[in-house]
């Protein structure tokens, strides 16, 4: 009875261990994701742009439109330079977008 009891003991404890384990794994997954995933201001579509938080239609189009005229950006800094793009906004996305 006692051995019984042990080993039903032993067991849930193994079975906690594994499922914290197993959430920790999917929680360091999704942020592995975050950061690949970031957006290229030098070659993002419309869509791509949109998809990043605050930006929408017109901010996306006035991005595409500011590398169409001066090139490429040469830092993520550079898209302050894109009209409607502040230090507030530009805070909020300089951690998901890319220029290489």
């Amino acid at each position: 009875m006692k051995k019984l009891i042990f080993i039903l003991l032993l067991s849930s404890v193994f079975l906690t261990t594994s499922a914290n384990l197993a959430i920790a794994d999917t929680a360091k997954s999704s942020i592995s994701q975050k950061q690949m995933m970031k957006v290229n201001l030098n070659t993002a579509s419309l869509e791509q742009l949109i998809s990043l938080p605050g930006v929408g239609k017109k901010k996306a189009a006035a991005i595409i439109e500011y590398r169409t005229k001066n090139g490429k950006f040469k830092s993520v800094e550079d898209l302050m330079n894109v009209k409607g793009v502040g230090e507030k906004m530009f805070e909020k996305l300089k951690e998901q977008v890319t220029t290489s």
